[in-house]
């Protein structure tokens, strides 16, 4: 079986079709989709606009997936409802996937590398929506000039102590597998791995093949 593992998309509106394209892809060459948060942003849109969107378009090929929702703090639990399952059989905010030597353990990451969003009152969401937006210009702007260098510089050293908190919640034949931080990584030594970002034309993902138990880490541009 191969599982398609993809975080932090982010989806909002303007539509993009070009995301959408390149999600409907790996999607369709998947047998099972692991979504590890941050699928929408509800920073940058609300739910009922989300399923109301052309992004929509995308559900019933996750549901054909069997597709395990994974929270994270973009898209936290109390900012959805019922409807997650148009596109989605499982929702949680972490999942356990047993191989033959590992026991797999998705969850987004924000317990390991807390960010201010996670403490936001409701009241401030408006202004932190204008922030946002400057921010993703901004950084398109910078991938723009400088490629894939400055995602690298920006976003790899999260994993750092991510990776340093996460280990020491292991056991012997657990391997955890985040989201959140922005930047990819399969370190097999130390049973860690991120699935990184489809942002800003960038697309990293992870895809695993449950029979060798081989965790491939995939990146491409979009644009």
């Amino acid at each position: 079986m191969n599982i398609l593992v993809f975080s932090d998309t982010h989806l909002y509106l303007p539509f993009d079709g070009k995301k959408f394209d390149f999600l409907k892809k790996i999607i369709s060459d998947a047998d099972q989709v692991i979504i590890n948060g941050d699928f929408f942003d509800e920073y940058m849109i609300s739910f009922d606009d989300f399923i109301n969107s052309p992004w929509n378009k995308l559900f019933p090929l996750l549901k054909s997936k069997k597709t395990v929702y994974i929270f994270g703090n973009h898209d936290q639990e109390k900012f959805s409802d019922q409807r997650l399952n148009f596109f989605s059989d499982v929702q949680t905010s972490i999942y356990q996937l047993s191989t033959i030597n590992y026991q797999l353990i998705f969850t987004h990451g924000q317990q390991f590398r807390k960010t201010g969003d996670l403490f936001i009152p409701e009241i401030f969401k408006p202004f932190v929506s204008s922030v946002i937006r400057i921010v993703h210009f901004l950084r398109q702007t910078m991938v723009n000039i400088f490629g894939r260098n400055f995602l690298k510089a920006r976003f790899a050293y999260r994993n750092i102590a991510t990776k340093e908190k996460a280990i020491k919640t292991i056991k012997d034949n657990e391997f955890i597998i985040v989201g959140h931080n922005h930047w990819a990584e399969v370190d097999e030594k130390n049973h860690f791995a991120c699935c990184g970002a489809i942002l800003y034309g960038f697309a990293q993902y992870l895809t695993i093949n449950s029979v060798s138990e081989k965790i491939n880490l995939h990146e491409e541009w979009y644009k």
